[in-house]
């Protein structure tokens, strides 16, 4: 189950190490421990720049996915897709949220993995129902005992 990593930003807030481990972790709890994954950090200036040019919005976003997969119900080894987050508006989400860094990341982590399988909360409500459900699952499953919340909550 590879996960691949990398960053535009330095120095990093969070050691890659500690993102590979959480990372893993969670195609683990989602059933995907055979497909690979990659994970871009940025900066909101390069973020703007892919946002604006895959959903055509001029301002940066926290999470951004991009599914490789034609099928990302199949449990079948493939390469799941792209997941790009913003430290600068991770962090100050965090902050507003009044969460470390790092759980923050992993409720980002959680929120772009879950589109990579397949669900969308732009769709409607019910898809909205259906994805906070999931990632309330995988956040419980990935954090423990501690209580995070979905972003599309």
């Amino acid at each position: 189950m590879p996960v691949l990593l990398r960053s535009e930003v330095k120095p990093l807030p969070v050691t890659l190490a500690w993102l590979k481990k959480t990372a893993t972790a969670l195609l683990r709890h989602a059933d995907r421990k055979h497909c690979e994954l990659s994970i871009l950090l940025v900066d909101d200036s390069r973020m703007t720049e892919l946002n604006t040019t895959y959903r055509g919005i001029n301002k940066p976003t926290n999470v951004l996915s991009f599914p490789m997969a034609d099928d990302p119900s199949s449990p079948a080894p493939h390469l799941l897709g792209d997941i790009v987050i913003s430290l600068d508006t991770a962090a100050r989400e965090a902050l507003a949220c009044s969460m470390t860094l790092e759980d923050y990341i992993s409720v980002l982590l959680v929120h772009g993995l879950v589109h990579l399988l397949g669900y969308d909360h732009e769709l409607g409500e019910d898809d909205a129902e259906e994805m906070t459900a999931r990632e309330k699952e995988l956040l419980q499953q990935l954090s423990g005992a501690k209580v995070l919340a979905p972003l599309s909550e």
